[in-house]
């Protein structure tokens, strides 16, 4: 059930809420989903270290497409800044990342293995950096009902 789209429904208990309600159709379900699988997979650090060397490879690749790689990446870098965000809960973190998006020549950065590096090695707290050791819970602009 999406916030601020209608009363919120009251369900028996035990009732589960994808028995009740249908996930979200089109972008708002795909934008949840992709919420949902990256919190999930983000509790082991491993499978985080993998998501953030994804992040990056993606990133990478728009670098190596000649003339369009500026134009992808007007539609990744926010992405990529959600994606880090719900991985890490880090706001500076995001921001570094849409930044780096946007400005030409700077995708070889790694930013998400950047933020894996600093949440699970020394380098974040020799760099100041506060990053939560459990992931984000999903997407905020949707309601989750248990």
């Amino acid at each position: 059930l999406m916030a601020g789209r209608g009363p919120a429904q009251s369900q028996p208990a035990g009732a589960s809420a994808s028995s009740a309600q249908p996930p979200p159709a089109g972008v708002d379900g795909f934008v949840r989903g992709i919420g949902d699988k990256v919190v999930a997979l983000s509790r082991n650090k491993w499978w985080k270290l993998a998501l953030s060397i994804l992040i990056d490879l993606i990133g990478l690749m728009s670098f190596m497409i000649p003339l369009l790689a500026e134009v992808i990446d007007v539609f990744w870098a926010p992405l990529s800044a959600l994606l880090i965000f719900q991985l890490y809960g880090s706001s500076l973190l995001s921001g570094i990342a849409v930044i780096e998006e946007s400005l030409p020549f700077t995708d070889i950065i790694p930013t998400a293995t950047i933020g894996w590096l600093c949440q699970f090695t020394v380098l974040g707290a020799w760099l100041g950096l506060n990053i939560r050791e459990s992931p984000l819970r999903p997407n905020p602009r949707f309601e989750h009902v248990e």
